[in-house]
């Protein structure tokens, strides 16, 4: 009977870290697009030909990159409590699915006008 509670809270320790870390990266990544969106209504018109990049301009790619990462960092947080439970298994499938997003990462960054299939 203990092992069967301590398999519980195992998971759902599990389970509250991995929406933790959604709520409150979401969280964060919102802060961070909001602060763009009223820091870029403050700068006023800005001209088309400027190429300059501002403030707002961070702030909402650093939004949206978290909003993008989230999904990695969960599968890399997976990975890493499954192979912290001796989950070998399922943390070799995480593993690979980890894999599979960094190998796209790269491609894309190397050359994201080729087709590769």
């Amino acid at each position: 009977m203990s092992q069967e509670s301590d398999n519980r809270q195992h998971l759902v320790r599990m389970e509250g870290m991995l929406a933790g870390l959604l709520r409150y990266g979401a969280l964060i990544a919102s802060g961070w697009i909001a602060l763009g969106i009223v820091l870029d209504l403050f700068d006023g018109p800005a001209s088309v030909s400027q190429n300059s990049v501002t403030l707002a301009d961070r702030c909402l790619s650093i939004g949206i990159i978290l909003l993008i990462a989230l999904p990695v960092l969960r599968v890399a947080l997976t990975t890493a409590v499954f192979a912290f439970e001796r989950d070998y298994v399922f943390a070799a499938i995480s593993g690979a699915v980890l894999l599979i997003i960094a190998l796209g990462f790269v491609l894309g960054v190397i050359d994201p006008n080729h087709a590769f299939l």
